[in-house]
């Protein structure tokens, strides 16, 4: 789990770093006569499959209007300068409140829901990496017509800096991966190519098996539609990821008891691929996957035995590759 360094706006202290991609490390800022230094917003490029830090100093000096001049900001385009906003033309915030606490609630408009899902994470990252610098934010948290910002049927909650965490100078950017679904004839397994943000604290494996386990997305069921390469979630939706650790080239995949609920038109073995396949074709340093329920590793499922650990050797080839 990758940490990240939140930039802390502390008047004592007068070093000032920028990460993301085409940032580097400067010489210590000065403050100006007001004693204000400079902080950064975020920005996307035109096809917001990467994120950077633009330097910004504050016109206002209290916290109220700070939070109006970032936010302000996050929905600005240069286009002449190649940066877009983090929060698209079709987003509004509507309203924000900030509690005693430090959490900033920002509310907004429905269109919130139509954005893909690779975008959506890029305008949350964004928007929290940026508004978290004020010392008065401790946490961002979203509304969207006024309920709770809802993720695969749970709310997000607050989000802190951590929870998009990229080690210095690293480059912030959409990655490609492959996750392998179950054909629309359900006699194998056909890989889908996604490109993901991957934003949040949780293991880059169980961010994975949360697609999985979430389906394939309209667009991806739509290009192939009605033939036998169309992708099929062979995972019950209500399965949960009850515990995920990767260790000497392993990883160890524990799930909720409703997994055993499968689809009965499906074989087992192809619904257990589905999830040992994508991890080890995902990641190079996975060379085996042991699948448990509520703590205990399947040694049968659905009455077909199962091995106790899946390997490289074992991957099924899809059928569409």
């Amino acid at each position: 789990m990758r940490r990240f360094a939140k930039t802390v706006l502390v008047l004592a202290v007068s070093a000032f770093v920028l990460v993301l991609a085409g940032c580097t490390r400067t010489a210590p800022k000065t403050p100006g006569t007001d004693g204000v230094y400079p902080v950064y917003y975020c920005v996307v490029n035109k096809n917001a499959t990467a994120m950077t830090r633009v330097e910004y100093t504050y016109q206002s000096a209290s916290k109220e209007a700070r939070i109006a001049e970032l936010l302000q900001k996050l929905t600005e385009d240069n286009s002449d300068a190649g940066q877009y906003a983090v929060v698209p033309g079709s987003i509004r915030i509507e309203d924000w409140t900030l509690s005693e606490e430090g959490e900033l609630n920002l509310s907004f408009n429905g269109e919130y829901y139509a954005l893909s899902s690779v975008r959506e994470a890029v305008l949350r990252a964004g928007v929290v990496l940026t508004l978290t610098q004020l010392e008065n934010v401790r946490s961002v948290s979203f509304t969207v017509n006024g309920e709770p910002l809802v993720q695969h049927d749970q709310p997000v909650g607050p989000m802190v800096a951590a929870m998009f965490a990229n080690h210095i100078g690293e480059p912030t950017e959409v990655k490609n991966v492959t996750l392998c679904f179950l054909s629309g004839a359900k006699n194998g397994l056909v890989a889908v190519d996604r490109l993901v943000f991957p934003d949040d604290y949780k293991p880059m494996e169980e961010y994975l098996l949360e697609f999985l386990i979430a389906g394939p997305t309209e667009k991806e069921i739509s290009a192939e539609k009605q033939t036998e390469l169309q992708p099929l979630s062979g995972i019950p939706s209500g399965t949960k990821i009850l515990h995920l650790v990767t260790k000497k080239s392993t990883c160890y995949v524990d799930l909720s008891k409703e997994f055993m609920d499968s689809d009965k038109s499906i074989a087992p073995v192809y619904i257990l691929h589905s999830i040992a396949d994508t991890l080890i074709r995902n990641f190079d340093y996975i060379d085996g996957v042991v699948i448990s329920v509520e703590g205990k590793v399947l040694s049968t499922y659905r009455d077909t035995e199962v091995p106790s650990i899946f390997r490289t050797a074992d991957l099924l080839q899809p059928k569409n590759q």
